[in-house]
């Protein structure tokens, strides 16, 4: 297994977005890279390829549809990868519980159209690692995510009415129920009156109306999954004329606000980016978390990478004479059995 990635230590949100596929391009590299297998993960920090054919035959399928030139290839180090972002570890924020969800997504994805075959005992294996260092290390211990930040920085901003365009996601949904918690006054956007259960309470107007409602706002919040803008400079402009102090959070990427609305007089804009500091500081709270997750995601990757050998090597290892000696190293010192395996059998 080999990947392309790009991520937010790597590229700016001004590169990122022009990675951020839709499900439409996901669906045509899994179609494209399907007999070697291939899942690809977008999200608002990181796009990342993962695939078991040639470097070549995938920056091939890239290239259909954007220039492959800022990725980083990852190739036997692929698998650590995997499994350092299924623990958290490659997160702005480390040690959050939203990465885990959405590789799990995007394996799934992958694997209704057919096109995980030759990954899926990696990914599985790297999904339950995930789940594991979150359970016994407590690096998710400290409530924080990007959503907790958002909300972080309205009630710091002290904002009392609230714009949200792009509240029924599982990023705004988590930023709205934050927000509700604390009392906050929400008027939420949608194309559809059906909100959930927990954002009873929300005054809902029709997204058409987000222009007219942003004069009554302190604050606004957008993450949506638009391709384009939601909030463009004119309408911002026009409806921020007086100069009034606000602040836009715009957590999407793409950007859903026109970047050229933080010279707007009044106006705060924080993009997904700069909550860097922010995650800076609740990373160096983890730190000793952080250091027991990535031995124990070592662990999971010698563990699987063991259980792989043995499967490749069933044959040669039944008729081992030391067979006995090997499938006990196995389950008690999986890297000493990689070594021996490697010895015995190259």
């Amino acid at each position: 297994m080999q990947c392309f990635y790009l991520d937010h230590e790597r590229a700016g949100i001004a590169v990122r977005e022009k990675y951020a596929f839709p499900a439409g391009v996901r669906a045509a590299l899994c179609a494209a890279l399907a007999a070697g297998g291939c899942v690809p993960l977008v999200t608002c920090n990181r796009t990342e390829l993962y695939f078991g054919g040639s470097a070549e035959q995938a920056r091939r399928a890239l290239s259909a549809f954007c220039d492959p030139a800022p990725f980083t290839l990852c190739g036997e180090g692929a698998e650590h990868r995997l499994f350092l972002l299924a623990a958290g570890l490659l997160s702005m924020l480390v040690g959050e519980d939203e990465v885990l969800g959405q590789l799990r997504d995007s394996y799934e994805f992958a694997r209704l159209r057919g096109a995980t075959a030759g990954l899926d005992a990696a990914f599985q294996a790297a999904l339950s690692c995930g789940k594991r260092v979150r359970a016994e290390t407590g690096i998710s211990s400290f409530a924080c995510s990007v959503a907790t930040l958002a909300a972080n920085a309205v009630f710091s901003f002290g904002a009392k009415q609230v714009l949200m365009v792009g509240a029924t996601g599982k990023i705004g949904g988590a930023v709205l129920k934050n927000l509700l918690s604390a009392g906050v006054l929400v008027t939420a956007t949608a194309r559809s009156h059906d909100f959930s259960a927990q954002a009873e309470g929300v005054l809902s107007v029709p997204y058409a109306e987000r222009y007219a409602r942003l004069r009554q706002a302190d604050c606004v919040v957008c993450c949506t999954a638009s391709p384009h803008l939601v909030l463009g400079l004119d309408g911002l402009k026009a409806a921020f004329a007086d100069g009034k102090p606000r602040l836009l959070i715009d957590l999407a990427v793409p950007p859903d606000i026109d970047p050229r609305a933080a010279n707007l007089a009044g106006v705060r804009l924080i993009d997904i980016d700069g909550f860097r500091a922010a995650a800076a500081e609740n990373n160096q709270k983890k730190r000793e978390a952080a250091v027991r997750a990535a031995a124990l995601a070592e662990e999971c990757l010698l563990d699987y990478r063991a259980g792989e050998a043995c499967r490749r090597l069933a044959d040669r290892l039944a008729a081992h004479p030391d067979r006995e000696a090997l499938y006990c190293l196995r389950k008690c010192d999986p890297a000493a059995f990689l070594r021996a395996a490697e010895e015995y059998f190259k």
